[in-house]
């Protein structure tokens, strides 16, 4: 009777092993905790890839004295410091988005002469890089963006940026066309467009010297826009800037001297007493790092 009892035991033992392996065979998945195993492994194996749908994040951060943007003050000559982010995932054949943010303050008639509906700005952008174009040596990186600012959504606007460069030795030489896809700062039928060229020059130790020449102007279709009622609308301005740069601690700090040709009294936007000092000549030191 014991035998009979040991070979049943014996039997129901095999056919148990036999199924599960016949199971396992059969592709079926594996259940309860040995599943929940590999499904956490798996996750945790996703996680640590560099790459995600072909593509790859990269992030960069950026803290400086003043935010300048061709030539103009974005931080009411630099009140306050300002702070950019942005995160960027690269596709390999070259396409990539992300989203930017980043502090500001504009002229306006709150007690401390700034405008209060203004205090950041942050967007999306989609775009697309690619590198020696048919073996001339020369790269484009188009770009759409986004402009956001949370508190006054009327200002808001689409800006398409497109530059070619191409490296000369220590020299590198880049164009840029940038205008806008819809009313720029939302005033109606009214497009800005941007050419500048920013040329760099390497230096010995590590040193980078560089520098831009921009015009920025506009056509308008839309309101008369002469708000010093002197006859003519006065909407373009030139722009440049010289500075040098080096890594510093695995941070890139750069040096940099901005100035325009606005004059007070003689500009429809920024020729005024309360706004002309966001776009006169100014000194700004940041520290940027990308990840």
């Amino acid at each position: 009777m014991k035998t009979f009892k040991l070979n049943h035991l014996v039997l129901l033992m095999t056919g148990t092993v036999i199924s599960s392996a016949s199971f396992a065979d059969s592709g079926q998945a594996e259940v309860g905790p040995a599943k929940a195993a590999k499904e956490s492994v798996a996750f945790v194996d996703y996680l640590d890839r560099e790459e995600v749908f072909g593509g790859k994040f990269s992030t960069w951060v950026e803290f400086a004295s003043d935010y300048v943007f061709r030539g103009e003050s974005e931080t009411n000559d630099g009140d306050i410091p300002s702070l950019k982010g942005a995160i960027t995932w690269t596709h390999n054949t070259g396409v990539y988005l992300g989203y930017y943010l980043a502090n500001n303050m504009f002229p306006g008639n709150d007690s401390e002469g700034n405008n209060p509906k203004i205090n950041a700005i942050w967007g999306p952008y989609v775009g697309y890089s690619t590198q020696d174009i048919a073996d001339t040596g020369v790269n484009y990186n188009g770009m759409f963006f986004q402009y956001v600012y949370p508190g006054d959504r009327d200002s808001n606007y689409l800006e398409m940026f497109n530059y070619v460069d191409k490296q000369f030795g220590k020299v590198n030489i880049k164009l840029e066309y940038s205008p806008t896809l819809t009313d720029w700062f939302g005033v109606e039928d009214l497009q800005s467009h941007n050419i500048a060229i920013h040329p760099s020059y390497t230096l010995p130790h590590g040193f980078t010297l560089s520098g831009s020449l921009g015009y920025q102007f506009f056509d308008n279709s839309g309101p008369n826009l002469d708000a010093n009622g002197n006859g003519k609308e006065e909407l373009d301005w030139t722009h440049w800037n010289i500075g040098i740069s080096r890594n510093v601690f695995g941070f890139n700090v750069d040096l940099r001297y901005h100035d325009t040709d606005i004059k007070k009294g003689k500009h429809d936007f920024y020729g005024f007493d309360n706004n002309h000092q966001i776009v006169d000549e100014r000194y700004v030191i940041s520290v940027s790092k990308s990840f």
